[in-house]
């Protein structure tokens, strides 16, 4: 960041002061300016778009880890699903099993 000592010097002797404090005030601002971690918009844009990549490529990954999740649960959930259909197709043939005998016996 270019900061030109003579520009801001000549605007402080317009607003009143000395040629020296001018130059003073100058040398100072660019001294503090210079040596200080100040962050140029060209410098945040690049970070921020930096920061941006990592973030949608740690969703990309989020959203593969969590599609293949459900893919699982999905999977345990319909072996449930026809185990419970096996279970409940036995015991309603048991029961009728049971009817028609007890039924069938008691005539």
């Amino acid at each position: 960041m270019g900061i030109s000592t003579l520009a801001i010097s000549r605007r402080l002797e317009a607003r009143g002061f000395t040629e020296s404090q001018a130059e003073g005030v100058a040398e100072e601002l660019v001294d503090i300016v210079e040596n200080s971690d100040l962050v140029t918009k060209d410098f945040l844009r690049a970070e921020m778009a930096g920061l941006e990549a990592k973030l949608i490529a740690k969703m990309g990954d989020l959203k593969t880890e969590l599609i293949a999740k459900i893919g699982d649960q999905k999977n345990d959930t319909i072996k449930w699903l026809i185990s419970l259909q096996f279970g409940s197709l036995a015991l309603t043939v048991g029961l009728i099993y049971f009817l028609l005998n007890y039924f069938l016996l008691k005539r």
